[in-house]
């Protein structure tokens, strides 16, 4: 890769000055590029040759292909043209400096270049594409067109050249042969988005119904959204009278994610007119509910046409006498079109409900008067047969309260007083469970017109557990609260969920969780426990990017603190090697300190101390540790190790 020697307006060896955009020194011949010592040396050898020899066309072709591979353009180009004045015939001078010019978009010298190219050598396919994409970029339509047409003789399943021919007949205006060459794109690239597309538009601009409807399924098949295309479509079924087609077009339309409001709105529309057109009037009353107004968006015959639907509509509820839903039909339908005759409609039907609903109050007034003495009657003696049990019960919290069997929701008027909801008056079983507890039963009697209190004490129920380790002397916590060391033997706790830890600096950290019984002795058995003492292997940095390297590792440990053989290979020709300290507190890893760097230079082995600093977390089963890495030198990153087996 070139790497320019920044704000260089001259050379740093003859102090000459430099031309823009030049990368090397035309007084003294200093490159100012980095380039390999292979290129260089090459580049040196032949500007000697070419001293002995100033008029070698053979020896200026080959300098100038160098600085073209290498990305000195100019230098290429002047080495060209000296060959051009050496020999004006030469086809190699001519079709390399026009694909330079070509590449700074010279086209004016381009198009020269490859003109003279092909003179001398008239059946180059390079010379010949290169002439047609300088045409092409020149904006001269007819020119490309011609080149175009035998490139595509000598390439006929190029891509990129039927897509240029298909742009230039379209700026030409021949759709003809812009659609032949977007079927062929189409069979080179069954799938490519772009030219579905243009076929797309060809068919809209040619009216062609048959052919949008096929694209767009083979569209729909690709994932492709062109909502507008399928409003057209369905628009197309329904016009057609294939309603059950265009409904069916149109739901699908509403189901996807991403369309607009207006969109939407003229979807739902065309749904109300194909249900409505087809009979099913339940369906077009379900759909005209999901319209939103207001309709002023609507163009003027849609809103007409909606219009005379709902008055339709609205108009049959009526004859069913159903009036008050014909009035949201006929609301509308003066929202959509402010006909008088719908407005009259509407009014005429607003009085005769409004009458119809006084002679229904008066009615209802008197038959009203005389049952409100019978519901009175009535709902004192359902108060009076119905009551609540009240409990007061210690310990007072995380009750389970059960009333014949069921679970009763409680009200907790204050500490350890429940209430019922009001059952009916007769006997009843009441439970109380409490985990840790045994379980409290009673049978209780409801009186009539009184609530029943009942006092209730739980009593606890307590067991034991005990529990070893591997090594021993590992710090027991129960529910967080450190409690001896393994081997272990608790004392007498009660029998609720309880968690426990075990827990050596060094080591995996073990958690469980015990629910003991009534007067039970738990054996948890001998619990072994994981430290990092063993061989690891792993990679520092990430498949694929500018630096992976393989890694390995043994760890000694005692105590928490934990040595480290360390072999890390960045390359083939440097090794990172050495012993390092480290620590681990729970799941985190950290080890720093100075190892053997051993590095190749060009001809010897130096070896230096340079810093390393690991960092990482221990996963929850102590098989792999994975964070950051950093190496002086290298600096900092990604790490993973695992054991070895």
């Amino acid at each position: 890769m070139l790497k320019r020697m920044v704000g260089m307006n001259n050379c740093p060896h003859c102090g000459a000055p430099i031309k823009e955009n030049y990368k090397l020194c035309n007084a003294c011949g200093t490159i100012l590029v980095t380039l390999s010592t292979e290129t260089t040396a090459h580049i040196n050898l032949l500007r000697k040759e070419i001293e002995s020899d100033p008029k070698d066309v053979k020896l200026r072709i080959e300098l100038g292909s160098l600085y073209h591979k290498n990305g000195l353009l100019l230098e290429a180009l002047d080495e060209y043209k000296i060959a051009i004045g050496i020999d004006p015939n030469d086809f190699d001078a001519h079709s390399k400096s026009a694909l330079i010019y070509l590449k700074i978009n010279d086209l004016i010298n381009a198009e020269s270049a490859f003109r003279s190219a092909l003179h001398i050598k008239p059946d180059s396919e390079e010379s010949l594409i290169g002439l047609f994409r300088v045409y092409y970029l020149q904006n001269k339509i007819f020119e490309a067109i011609v080149l175009g047409e035998k490139v595509l003789k000598l390439k006929p399943d190029n891509v990129e050249f039927h897509m240029l021919m298909k742009n230039l007949y379209r700026q030409k205006g021949v759709k003809e042969k812009t659609f032949m060459e977007l079927q062929k794109l189409e069979q080179l690239v069954p799938d490519n988005e772009q030219v579905i597309r243009e076929i797309v538009q060809y068919f809209t601009d040619q009216n062609d119904m048959e052919g949008l409807v096929r694209y767009y399924q083979k569209m729909e098949g690709l994932k492709m959204e062109d909502t507008k295309l399928g409003l057209t479509i369905g628009k197309h079924y329904y016009e057609n009278g294939n309603y059950d087609k265009a409904i069916q077009m149109f739901n699908r339309l509403l189901a996807k994610d991403k369309i607009s409001d207006e969109m939407r709105t003229m979807l739902q529309i065309y749904l109300i007119f194909a249900s409505f057109d087809k009979g099913d009037i339940t369906g077009t009353e379900s759909f005209i509910s999901k319209i939103k107004e207001p309709f002023d968006k609507i163009d003027e015959p849609s809103r007409k046409k909606l219009a005379l639907i709902l008055s339709k509509i609205g108009t049959e509820k009526i004859n069913n006498k159903r009036k008050r839903e014909a009035i949201s039909f006929f609301e509308k339908a003066v929202k959509c079109d402010p006909d008088k005759q719908y407005q009259e409609i509407l009014n005429k039907t607003k009085t005769e409900i409004s009458s119809a609903q006084r002679n229904f109050i008066r009615k209802a007034l008197f038959i009203t008067g005389s049952a409100v003495a019978v519901f009175i009657i009535v709902i004192l003696l359902w108060n009076l047969t119905r009551n609540k049990i009240i409990i007061n019960v210690e310990p007072p919290e995380d009750l389970t309260n059960l009333i014949d069997g069921k679970r009763i929701q409680m009200v907790n008027k204050k500490s350890g007083v429940y209430e019922s909801p009001k059952l009916f008056i007769g006997s009843h079983r009441v439970d109380i469970a409490k985990q840790g507890y045994e379980k409290w039963q009673a049978k209780v009697n409801l009186g009539f017109g009184k609530n029943t209190v009942v006092n209730a004490s739980l009593v606890p129920i307590y067991g034991l557990f005990q529990i070893n380790s591997q090594p021993e002397s590992a710090d027991v916590y129960l529910n967080g609260l450190f409690v001896g060391k393994t081997p272990y033997i608790s004392e007498r706790i009660q029998a609720v969920l309880h968690k426990i830890e075990l827990k050596i600096p060094g080591y995996q950290i073990y958690t469980t969780s015990i629910n003991l019984r009534k007067d039970e002795t738990l054996d948890l058995g001998i619990i072994t426990l994981k430290n990092l003492a063993c061989d690891w292997k792993g990679k520092i940095g990430e498949d694929g990017i500018s630096y992976n390297a393989s890694f390995k590792m043994t760890v000694n440990q005692k105590n928490g603190q934990i040595k480290i053989k360390y072999f890390h290979q960045p390359k083939d020709e440097m090794t990172y090697t050495g012993e390092i300290n480290g620590i681990i507190s729970n799941n985190d890893f950290l080890a720093d300190g100075y190892i053997n760097c051993r590095e190749r230079n060009v001809f010897y082995w130096t070896t230096t101390k340079k810093r390393v600093i690991l960092r990482g977390k221990i996963s929850d089963d102590w098989e792999r540790i994975e964070g950051k890495h950093y190496a002086e030198g290298l600096g900092e990153k990604d790490w993973w190790a695992k054991r070895e087996k």
